[in-house]
């Protein structure tokens, strides 16, 4: 059971990312090697390709990871799961306000390449976006 909810999230990651699935060797070698050399343990991957960049996901052992990298294999964007708990209490204390009874359906920290940190929260069908200080910056329609 465990390991189909792990499958599943990790799945939700790559379909976030309107990625078409492809296989680690049809990755350019570029991003395959800035994979491996930043996580030499991983070993089940799921791997995308959107119109420009690529992204490989998965279990880091705590959570569901994605991590998004251009075609030289520049990391972009590392999006991993975490608990509601692992918020800011400035970001669960916003939701609460303003989205009163709504489900957390999805949490993440991204780091962006510069390790610039923010999270998103999804309730409805929106993505809120906060820094890493727990602070509203945007919200956007999710394309689950």
């Amino acid at each position: 059971m465990k390991k189909l909810l792990l499958f599943s999230l990790v799945l939700l990651f790559m379909a976030k990312a309107e990625a078409q699935k492809c296989k680690a060797k049809d990755m350019p070698p570029a991003v395959m090697e800035a994979f491996n050399k930043a996580y030499p343990n991983t070993k089940k991957t799921y791997c995308g390709k959107d119109s420009n960049n690529y992204q490989v996901s998965f279990f880091n052992g705590k959570a569901p990871v994605s991590v998004t990298y251009d075609a030289m294999g520049k990391r972009l964007i590392t999006e991993m799961q975490i608990a509601v708990e692992d918020l800011p209490q400035t970001v669960t204390d916003y939701v609460q306000k303003n989205y009163s009874g709504e489900i957390f359906q999805e949490v993440a920290q991204i780091t962006n390449a510069d390790g610039m940190v923010t999270y998103e929260v999804q309730v409805k069908e929106l993505d809120l976006i906060f820094d890493a200080n727990g602070n509203f910056l945007e919200s956007m329609k999710c394309y689950d």
